[in-house]
């Protein structure tokens, strides 16, 4: 089973474009991505005299400098942040053979389900990626843990439907369930997927500007890509 936890960025109002993210990992690997992080986190936290189970790695928090993020000045907060990306993009997969990978879906913002419109692309490229691995000789099914959002009935109505009719997109075949919800305070791993989410809505939110690349140019080699060509980012304009 592979686990696709999901976070979004930028769906506040007045933002340019929604961003969502998502960070693919085989069922064995959470609880070893949870440690590496703690462990960073733990490392830089420490040392200032502050307990890291405390903090969450919440990319806007640790940017602005709120909720526990406030005790510390931002020359720290910067380097936290810094290296958090470092510590995700350098993580290694429990198997070789069942790596992970990284998705997102960016959309222009419109009046009409933006946010959806990027969830169903995320969704879809779940299936798919599933779908790849499935073929080449490892029997997987995809589920996807998604960070507490308002649209959370519709999204798992409406993948249920998914899965029996096809969308716009085409059907989904390889997911095991409809998506569950999660608090991200609870998981390291739902706050990689912001990490994920940020850093493309930082890359994105510019349109006609000059593109921030500071964060995700440490996580471009993991998202999913087949041949040499990237199946697992999509900027949808319409």
């Amino acid at each position: 089973m592979y686990l696709c936890f999901v976070d979004e960025s930028g769906t506040h109002g007045g933002s340019p474009v929604p961003a969502v993210g998502g960070i693919i990992v085989h069922e064995e690997d959470p609880w070893h991505l949870q440690q590496r992080l703690d462990s960073f986190l733990f490392g830089k936290l420490h040392p200032l005299g502050h307990d890291h189970t405390q903090f969450e790695l919440h990319a806007t928090e640790l940017r602005n400098g709120t909720k526990q993020w406030a005790k510390l000045d931002w020359p720290d907060r910067q380097r936290i942040l810094a290296g958090a990306y470092g510590a995700l993009a350098g993580y290694a997969p429990v198997s070789p053979a069942l790596p992970w990978r990284l998705i997102g879906a960016v959309t222009e913002r419109n009046p009409q389900g933006h946010k959806l419109r990027a969830c169903e692309l995320l969704t879809k490229k779940l299936d798919d990626f599933a779908g790849r691995v499935s073929r080449s000789g490892h029997q997987q099914r995809g589920s996807i843990i998604h960070d507490r959002s308002g649209v959370e009935g519709t999204l798992q109505s409406w993948t249920n439907q998914w899965r029996i009719a096809s969308s716009s997109l085409g059907r989904l075949r390889n997911l095991a369930d409809v998506p569950l919800f999660a608090d991200s305070r609870a998981t390291r791993a739902l706050q990689a997927a912001d990490l994920v989410a940020y850093a493309l809505y930082r890359y994105y939110s510019r349109p006609g500007g000059t593109r921030d690349d500071r964060y995700v140019h440490r996580l471009w080699r993991q998202f999913d890509a087949d041949d040499g060509r990237i199946h697992g980012l999509i900027h949808n304009s319409s």
